[in-house]
């Protein structure tokens, strides 16, 4: 995790989030018309904002800050540790950027974060597992995932065991492969980092340590 002190660029970004989530959730809530013509306003300027620090236009940003219709809260990535009795990890090359990455995705509305992660390892490997331990809660922004994102994320991590093996979606997926900790592929960054794997690794050697969070 970096502790460098934010940069203009990240603290514009943080305050237009914060900004769009007040204005969102005011709308939800108030009923009074020139108060929700002041949150309309200062849901544009915070769009504004965002389109200063980002190549997208103003009609996606829109879309991918408001996603919500009712109160703005944090969506939720959940992401699956997979080892074999060697004690190498399972990861999976995504089309999207052809780097390696923890299988895993957004949770779905209704589904718990234990059957998104299983759902998610088993579309993206073909691997059925069981999820066993939530090993971290993570926030994205405070982890340091690069790019950032117009909204706000937490990630969790789960340690999974296997049940059976099959074959992986070729829509979203390149490759499966087992890789040691100490030899990783290069990885998707925006999805997972070398030391939240590392941390799966400790936890899968010792289950009895703690739920880190943060």
């Amino acid at each position: 995790m970096d502790n460098a002190q934010p940069t203009a660029e990240t603290q514009i970004r943080q305050h237009a989030i914060a900004l769009a989530a007040l204005a969102h959730n005011g709308l939800v809530f108030s009923t009074d018309v020139f108060d929700r013509q002041r949150y309309e306003q200062a849901k544009q300027i915070a769009t504004d904002l965002l389109a200063l620090i980002s190549n997208g236009t103003l009609e996606d940003l829109h879309k991918n800050v408001f996603l919500e219709h009712g109160y703005m809260t944090p969506k939720v990535d959940v992401r699956g540790g997979v080892f074999d009795d060697k004690g190498r990890i399972l990861l999976i090359r995504d089309r999207s950027d052809e780097k390696w990455t923890l299988p895993g995705g957004w949770c779905d509305v209704l589904e718990p974060p234990s059957l998104a992660v299983e759902r998610e390892v088993h579309e993206e490997s073909g691997i059925t597992v069981r999820a066993r331990k939530l090993v971290a809660l993570h926030d994205r922004d405070v982890q340091g995932h690069q790019p950032a994102f117009p909204y706000h994320v937490y990630k969790l991590f789960f340690l999974c065991e296997t049940i059976s093996h099959g074959q992986p979606s070729p829509v979203e997926t390149m490759e499966v492969g087992w890789f040691n900790v100490d030899e990783l592929p290069e990885l998707s960054t925006t999805r997972v980092l070398d030391a939240q794997i590392q941390l799966l690794h400790e936890h899968w050697n010792k289950p009895d340590l703690p739920t880190m969070f943060d």
